[in-house]
């Protein structure tokens, strides 16, 4: 096999062959991760592996067990449908609040700031997102886009609460994206959370931003199979 990895910036080539390998299953959930077998593949040394693998584990998406290696993690419904529900209420919360700091004229030029760089972040995953190879790009604008929120939102203490509930998305986003015709629904969904905001509604926003995350959570559900 061909090696799958260049010789620079080992750690981060490693990380992005490691995820896509699980977001495409070619390392089933709750399965041991052979390091042996992956340093052949790649054509690295366990070293980088190892430091991918932590990385991985820091983002709740594999399990290192002590004398037995590392596991990704299965996600149970449960757990997927209360870390969507917090979402929910979170993510409504801070599309608010950050429509009002936005518009607040104290604010002055860095609120454009903040819309500009909405649009960026959504302009620059057009115009197939869903097709496999933007599936990556997709999900980084993704986790752009609310953490542009999160910032204008102002509010610390929600900033926090969200970096917990974000510990939990990330295995969530790699096993979104793979659904059919996820992506571009969140594109659409964006889109229209981003007019909202943009018009200085702060309740639309917040409304919209809900039923963007409650869009997410039904699609999950329905596909509980593939989220696992």
């Amino acid at each position: 096999m061909d090696k799958l990895i260049s010789n620079t910036n080992l750690r981060d080539q490693v990380y992005d062959v490691l995820k896509k390998m699980i977001v495409l299953r070619e390392i089933q959930p709750g399965e041991k991760i052979n390091e042996e077998q992956l340093a052949r593949q790649t054509g690295v040394s366990r070293t980088p592996i190892r430091e991918a693998l932590c990385r991985l584990a820091n983002e709740s998406i594999v399990r290192m067990i002590p004398r037995k290696g590392a596991f990704v993690i299965r996600q149970s419904e449960e757990t997927l449908r209360e870390v969507l529900e917090v979402r929910e209420v979170l993510e409504g919360l801070i599309a608010r609040l950050a429509t009002v700091r936005i518009h607040d004229r104290q604010y002055g030029r860095m609120n454009e700031k903040h819309l500009i760089r909405l649009s960026k972040c959504l302009e620059k995953i057009l115009p197939v997102p869903d097709e496999e190879r933007n599936r990556m790009t997709y999900t980084q604008s993704d986790i752009q886009f609310h953490s542009i929120l999160q910032e204008a939102c102002g509010n610390r203490m929600l900033q926090s609460m969200m970096d917990t509930v974000n510990t939990h998305l990330q295995i969530i986003r790699l096993r979104t994206v793979m659904l059919p015709g996820r992506a571009r629904k969140t594109v659409d969904e964006h889109y229209e959370i981003l007019k909202g905001i943009e018009a200085g509604d702060d309740k639309r926003a917040e409304l919209l931003m809900r039923k963007h995350i409650e869009s997410v959570r039904s699609d999950a559900l329905r596909n509980i199979d593939r989220m696992a």
